[in-house]
């Protein structure tokens, strides 16, 4: 079972936004992720911490919790599979222009890739699939 924790602190958020002079910092929060299993924790508790310029008193825990699960979600689901499988942050184009149309292009490919999917399950044994059959997969797409 995994147990997630978020703790809510804007007193040290006062503190880091004028000593450390970062801008509109309003609440720290700190998530805890935990894996349990037939009641034994199962590795070190991991904490991020995290800046945000909302307001907590309007915001809830859970809400906050929400927001910080959704911004991973994305790094997740498309810049970690960009950099694993088609090593993005590997490469260096030096021609004008070049780097956004790569981008674009890594892109297109995961979004083509969930399209084809099955909702909820991971991509890899997909893309494993257009790698290793690629004209196939191109039919599918009505080329």
């Amino acid at each position: 079972m995994i147990v997630r924790k978020i703790a809510v602190n804007t007193v040290d958020a006062d503190f880091i936004r004028e000593a450390w002079e970062v801008p509109n910092c309003r609440t720290i929060l700190c998530t805890v992720r935990e894996v349990w299993k037939d009641g034994k924790l199962l590795y070190p508790p991991k904490k991020r911490y995290f800046v945000s310029s909302l307001d907590a008193s309007q915001v809830s825990p859970e809400r906050f919790l929400e927001l910080v699960q959704g911004h991973w979600q994305v790094e997740s689901g498309l810049h970690l599979i960009k950099d694993r499988w088609w090593d993005e942050d590997k490469h260096a184009l030096f021609r004008p222009g070049l780097g956004e149309m790569w981008a674009a292009l890594t892109n297109l490919a995961v979004s083509l890739l969930r399209s084809w999917g099955e909702k909820g399950k991971p991509i890899t044994k997909l893309a494993m699939q257009v790698a290793h059959k690629p004209l196939a997969f191109l039919q599918k797409l009505g080329y």
